[in-house]
């Protein structure tokens, strides 16, 4: 009868060795996924940075040209050139 407690004992500890390696394996695989996915996340954050940082030094040369002075200086601050006038209509929207 020794023999065979030894022999559930040795099967127990088999298994159970088993079980905590497929455990071990599938959390592993788990955090693999979630890893994955955290760095798709982040590769499309950074290309979404990369696209508005473009949009961004376009604006800035955009500033830096006289036209778009001009038209800032016309639309936001009202100001005309020399001999030119404004003409603003008192039009009620119905």
């Amino acid at each position: 009868m020794a023999v065979r407690t030894r022999i559930k004992i040795r099967h127990l500890i088999i298994l159970f060795f088993l079980f905590y390696v497929v455990y071990t394996l599938v959390v592993q695989q788990l955090k693999m996924m979630d890893l994955a996915r955290q760095e798709a996340e982040l590769r499309q954050q950074i290309e979404m940075a990369i696209q508005q940082r473009e949009q961004l030094k376009k604006q800035i040369q955009l500033l830096h040209t006289d036209s778009y002075i001009e038209k800032l200086a016309r639309d936001k601050l009202g100001l005309v050139k020399p001999d030119e006038y404004i003409y603003k209509s008192n039009k009620s929207a119905p």
